[in-house]
């Protein structure tokens, strides 16, 4: 009878199961007596049903053990069985530890050297070293250090029948073994290091540390930074002026900890990093402050990320610029500056005069041409340029701050600059050429007028020769007819040759102005010289005041008679610039041009 509550549904003919439209098998169930011995005991009663065996007894075989149709979870009555595949075969990974922990379960009841012969041969020809090979219970135990080997051994397992037929087990993990540096294993590797030094050319090698033979029995793998700094210890407490280090083959990764290496080995030259997993070149940045003349890459994966050998080299020589060898070849010579920290520079010259014989030459043009420059008219520069001269000119601002302040504002250049990264129409640029004396005369007249620092000027004599001289200078001037008379900076290059008359004129002119730096205008004008105070006519016959040091009488009546006739002025004045100019006749000849083009010598001075 039902129970309270449920329904009972009544089926018509017509009304079927999900699947009642499929053919009908007929089930039965029987249990299938067997013969037993004593009271109720039967043996293994089975629960048949027509394609499916049940085991009752749970006994160790199959507990189902299907046969033609099968129905699952979800599946219909009839429908083929699935296909059995099997376990996924397990794949080797690859750690980032270059360790690889190797177990060989029940290997103890074996021989070392039977269990290690076996998996050799299964290498073959490869070949591993097992690092630190113990018994850890029933297991054999032991360390590669070689990706490639510990996949071979992987895939080892289960596929090496051994004598008594036992199929030989071989679990791999990557790991790495414990170690704790003691004192002990310090002195083990002072010993070790002591066979590896050589005194001549004072030189460590400790290519592939961790494989010595002394060293078997601990884990002293150099790229664990505690071993490492250990070693490092071990080297500038014995060995402080080491020269060449060899790290080749270590499993260098990470190397941010070599940076003790610049403050305990300064004498440190030669740094071997070969073979090694350094993976960037930014990695070399512990390594920078090291003096290193030699230096040895190859093998790393940082060189394998570059395509250009040459973008390789400029990168390494970047962080090492002293280096002369990479990677085991000669560099060629650095473009740049190489000083050694005893090599004293030269002096700064505030000029430099290619052929020293130009000198006076360089000084009387320059006097004369600045001396009209800065006068009130400029059209007597026509005889100082080439009928067929050539001017430029190009200004710019030192920055964009400058064109905030009214004083620095170069609207007076910058409408005839012509700065060819800007001007490049090709008839822009011819325009803002001035071809001829006449227009360049012309256009320099139309430039604000000026005041320029003569004895603040540097000069360069380029070229020197009977036909063609090159001569540059920068420095400052003033603008004196402009509000706030400002200051500004200039480059300028003049091209001379011969003139017909027997002289010089100039047959190219570049001029470049800007704005002056904070330096230069608090330098500007500090050496002018201080204009002679009128005094009233005395009798000429005075004595010449006292030499200077080194400088005899003589040599002074010589300099006063020189300046005297060069000048026209009389020997008063004569001793009055050179007093002010400390007896330098060439700067005492300088201040006179350049007081006398302004007009601010009275005409006493001339009077004899």
């Amino acid at each position: 009878m039902p129970k309270n509550g449920s329904r009972i549904r009544n089926f018509k003919n017509n009304e079927h199961f999900e699947h009642d439209d499929r053919a009908h098998n007929t089930r039965r169930v029987s249990f299938k007596p067997g013969t037993h011995k004593g009271k109720n005991k039967w043996t293994k009663p089975m629960l048949i049903m027509d394609d499916l065996d049940i085991d009752m007894t749970g006994s160790g075989g199959q507990h189902m053990r299907p046969k033609g149709n099968f129905r699952g979870r979800g599946g219909r009555m009839n429908s083929p069985a699935p296909r059995s595949h099997g376990m996924a075969k397990k794949r080797f990974v690859a750690g980032v530890l270059p360790w690889y922990q190797i177990i060989i379960p029940y290997g103890a009841k074996h021989e070392k050297d039977v269990v290690l012969r076996a998996l050799l041969s299964y290498v073959s020809p490869d070949v591993f070293i097992p690092h630190y090979y113990k018994i850890n219970g029933n297991a054999a135990v032991f360390y590669v250090d070689d990706v490639k080997l510990a996949e071979k051994l992987f895939n080892a397992d289960r596929k090496i029948i051994m004598s008594d037929g036992f199929k030989l087990m071989v679990i791999v993990r990557n790991a790495v073994p414990n170690v704790v540096v003691d004192a002990d294993m310090k002195e083990k590797m002072k010993l070790t290091m002591a066979k590896r030094y050589n005194a001549a050319t004072k030189a460590l090698d400790l290519t592939k540390f961790h494989a010595d033979p002394d060293l078997s029995d601990i884990f002293c793998a150099l790229f664990r930074p505690a071993i490492m700094l250990a070693a490092i210890d071990i080297i500038a407490e014995n060995i402080p002026d080491l020269e060449a280090l060899n790290l080749n083959d270590n499993k260098l990764h990470g190397i941010e900890h070599l940076k003790a290496l610049a403050n305990k080995l300064k004498s440190l030259k030669i740094l071997y990093m070969g073979d090694n997993r350094i993976p960037f070149i930014g990695s070399l940045e512990a390594l920078k402050a090291l003096p290193l003349v030699e230096l040895y890459l190859k093998g790393n994966p940082l060189v394998n990320r570059f395509q250009d050998h040459e973008i390789y080299v400029s990168d390494v020589r970047k962080k090492f610029p002293k280096l002369t060898k990479l990677d085991g070849v000669d560099l060629p010579p650095a473009i740049g500056f190489d000083v050694q920290e005893d090599v004293t520079l030269p002096p700064r010259q505030q000029s430099f005069l290619v052929d020293p014989a130009g000198q006076n030459l360089v000084r009387d043009f320059l006097t004369q041409y600045f001396a009209i420059f800065d006068g009130e008219s400029r059209q007597q520069l026509l005889e100082a340029y080439h009928e067929h001269a050539t001017m430029s000119m190009a200004a710019n601002y030192l920055s964009n701050d400058n064109r905030n302040a009214p004083t620095q504002r170069l609207n007076a250049y910058i409408s005839n600059s012509r700065n060819l990264i800007r001007i490049t129409e090709r008839e822009s640029r011819r325009r803002y050429l001035r071809s001829g004396r006449l227009q360049v005369v012309s256009f320099l007249s139309d430039l604000p007028k000026t005041t320029h620092d003569l004895l603040g000027f540097a000069v360069d004599l380029l070229v020197f020769t009977p036909t063609m001289i090159v001569l540059s200078m920068n420095g400052v001037y003033k603008e004196t007819t402009t509000s706030g008379n400002p200051t500004r900076a200039f480059h300028r290059t003049f091209v001379i040759v011969p003139n017909a008359g027997g002289g010089f004129c100039i047959i190219n002119d570049m001029l470049f102005v800007t704005n002056t730096t904070k330096e230069q205008e608090d330098k500007a004008f500090s050496s002018g010289a201080v204009e002679p105070a009128p005094v009233a006519a005395q009798p000429v016959a005075q004595a010449p005041p006292a030499a200077p040091a080194g400088q005899d009488a003589e040599a002074q009546k010589m300099m006063l008679a020189a300046l005297s006739q060069q000048t026209g002025m009389n020997e008063h004045w004569s001793i009055n610039c050179l007093q002010e100019t400390g007896w330098d006749f060439q700067r005492a000849l300088f201040v006179f041009n350049q007081l006398n083009s302004e007009g601010k010598i009275p005409p006493t001075a001339f009077v004899k």
